[in-house]
């Protein structure tokens, strides 16, 4: 097996390069006692609602939660229909039918993220949500699809879980539909170092019920008003994570940068890169191209030291747990989903690598194809 040269993730020098950082604050919080809510998580959820210019944050335990304890506060009947797309991670469709929703799956475009015109022809009387998704950390063509949620009377909610920082003409994704959905993954552009997720909206009382349902729906220590469960973030990682948050401009500066020495060295290549429109800024959570060779082109640059995955192989409605029929695809089928769930290609790219190892990958991909 060759030597690693340029490896795909970069959690674990993330973490060690901040360690000088962490220390003291954590020691700090150890001996405070607080482990559960207080000052290190309303500093976060203020920090995060002033990011994305909105009334409120409410902190989470996971990015799967903001998306279930948003349909549920929301109070969408049981039955219901959501639409969504198929070639997102599987959280997206499995909040719908934890809540009781029926997810109807819809094509996408060629940036990979939800076809507007394929989301138009799909709402039916018995549409009560859409979740959009910013695929890849690169915005859906939000305005155009809060629009059409508005003309056709269906809530919109954002699924953000991999675009913190991203905006479409100049407002930060999250803005647009009645919430935002956030993933704080270790694996994400701004991660926990463990599970954590967060929820941004400017409505008043959904962000009441959410800070309900995220404990438990006790109004105070003694006093159940509704249902909920346990979905609160720890004290120790919104410790780490506002610590992590001072950086995040910095990296995703980084990652963009890095980007463009993709873009720059990857043009004339037989493959298709990041499609990215003029309103919208993209964050890069994954830089990903399409080829047809992907199966050659991967083992070549896994010989050549260069680590690459692939974000997803299986569309949702290709999984095995989709065969109990509970998601739909929408009439005529997903035929662009499905080709490019076939060509998709994750390639190396995040804030620990230097410029060196971006030209590497440039490099080998360019002597692939023979350029």
């Amino acid at each position: 097996m060759a030597v690693v040269r340029v490896p795909f993730a970069g959690v674990a020098g993330e973490n060690e390069s901040l360690l000088a950082d962490f220390l003291s604050p954590l020691s700090a919080q150890l001996r405070s006692g607080q482990f559960i809510g207080g000052g290190e998580v309303a500093a976060f959820e203020g920090r995060i609602a002033e990011l994305h210019d909105v009334a409120h944050a409410v902190a989470v335990n996971s990015g799967t939660d903001a998306l279930r304890l948003v349909l549920r506060a929301l109070g969408i009947e049981a039955g219901a229909t959501g639409i969504t797309v198929a070639n997102t991670f599987v959280a997206t469709a499995g909040a719908m039918i934890s809540e009781g929703l029926r997810p109807l799956l819809v094509d996408v475009a060629d940036d990979e993220n939800i076809d507007v015109e394929a989301l138009d022809r799909a709402i039916t009387a018995d549409t009560r949500v859409v979740i959009a998704v910013h695929l890849r950390g690169l915005p859906a063509r939000i305005g155009a699809i809060r629009d059409l949620c508005a003309r056709r009377g269906v809530l919109l909610v954002e699924d953000c879980a991999q675009a913190i920082l991203a905006s479409s003409d100049g407002v930060p994704v999250g803005g647009f539909g009645i919430a935002g959905c956030f993933s704080l993954h270790p694996l994400k552009n701004l991660g926990a170092c463990g599970d954590a997720g967060v929820v941004v909206t400017d409505d008043d009382e959904l962000a009441r019920e959410l800070r309900l349902l995220r404990n438990h729906g006790l109004q105070d220590r003694d006093t159940v008003v509704r249902w909920g469960e346990n979905s609160r973030l720890d004290s120790l990682q919104a410790c780490l994570l506002n610590i992590k948050l001072s950086h995040l401009e910095e990296w995703t500066k980084r990652r963009r940068d890095l980007a463009q020495i993709y873009d720059e060295g990857l043009s004339g290549l037989p493959i298709t890169t990041p499609v990215v429109g003029g309103n919208a800024v993209h964050v890069y959570h994954r830089y990903v191209i399409r080829t047809d060779q992907r199966a050659e082109l991967q083992a070549h640059l896994r010989n050549s030291g260069i680590e690459t995955a692939i974000h997803y192989p299986v569309p949702i409605h290709r999984q095995p747990a989709a065969g109990d029929g509970s998601v739909e695809v929408a009439a005529g089928g997903l035929p662009v989903t499905e080709k490019q769930a076939a060509e998709i290609l994750s390639l190396p790219l995040h804030p620990a690598l230097d410029e060196r190892q971006i030209h590497l990958v440039v490099q080998e991909m360019n002597a692939f194809f023979g350029n």
